[in-house]
């Protein structure tokens, strides 16, 4: 079943003290795109969190975005540089006798230097670290196929509506190109008694000449091959894998086959059908950029 490329996912993973959420949303693109938003200490995870997506998205930009939360301090501890403490208030004593000025230097006027004080990371555990980002992602990402499953039975609906239309539309051609071909041979013939003024015409030439037309506005082949591709993309709209690109390609395909059929038929009708059918491939050529 075809999927689309547009989709968005969330999971969370609550334990250890901390709490980790993650977002993920894909749109469209032409390869598989994967764009990771990490928080710094995670940042050496990026490859794993790159290959779990490719492992279950094949087609798109993917963009993650992860918050992790800590309800405790175990991730930071707060240090203090006693000798740096020492220094100011030496430096503050020293200014303070030569300037003259009485009091005493409070702990409060130290504290305000922050240069003392700092928060140090404790090391990370990456193993555990990756095993909640793991947890979480999984859950975003299940979240993800499922919209992008549900926008691809939608497009699949749309694809079958706009197949069965060009098959109309080609069924219209078949009943319509004998006629337009007796047509045609008519025209020559009624052309060739005015030009012959009265002479007497060679059958034989006549029949030959028609014989050449008939098979230069041939269009059977392009319609068998017309129907095979029709056949080939209903077959891909069930397909488990992604279908996108080969779809793109069988359209382009459909397409080209229109527009010989509109240059070979000889026929304003015909022609108009052509433009019709390139129509409804238009719109599904719009659709298939949202294939996976």
């Amino acid at each position: 079943m075809i999927k689309s490329m547009t989709g968005y996912g969330r999971g969370e993973w609550e334990g250890d003290g901390q709490r980790v959420d993650v977002e993920v949303k894909s749109f469209n693109h032409r390869y598989c795109d994967v764009v990771p938003h990490l928080p710094r200490r995670l940042n050496s995870l990026e490859g794993q969190v790159r290959s779990l997506i490719k492992q279950r998205v094949a087609r798109g930009r993917i963009e993650v975005s992860v918050q992790i939360d800590n309800t405790s301090q175990a991730e930071q501890k707060l240090e203090l540089d006693v000798n740096l403490a020492r220094d100011i208030h030496l430096a503050l004593k020293t200014l303070q006798e030569n300037l003259g000025i009485p009091g005493e230097i409070r702990l409060e006027i130290l504290a305000s230097f922050k240069e003392i004080f700092s928060r140090k990371e404790v090391e990370t555990n990456l193993e555990k670290e990756w095993a909640a980002l793991h947890a979480a992602l999984e859950t975003a990402l299940s979240g993800l196929e499922k919209m992008r499953g549900e926008e691809g039975l939608m497009l699949r609906q749309d694809f079958l509506n706009r197949l069965k239309a060009v098959e109309e539309i080609i069924r219209g051609v078949e009943e319509k190109a004998p006629l337009a071909l007796r047509a045609c041979r008519d025209r020559l013939a009624q052309r060739v008694e005015e030009l012959s003024g009265g002479l007497k015409i060679d059958e034989a030439r006549l029949a030959q000449e028609v014989a050449y037309l008939a098979e230069r506005s041939d269009i059977n082949e392009e319609l068998v091959r017309i129907r095979s591709h029709l056949n080939q993309l209903r077959e891909m709209l069930d397909r488990p894998e992604p279908m996108g690109r080969k779809m793109e390609f069988i359209l382009q395909e459909i397409n080209r086959e229109a527009n010989t059929i509109g240059s070979k038929a000889n026929d304003a009708g015909i022609a108009q059908m052509a433009v019709e059918i390139k129509s409804e491939l238009e719109k599904m050529r719009e659709q298939v950029q949202n294939v996976e």
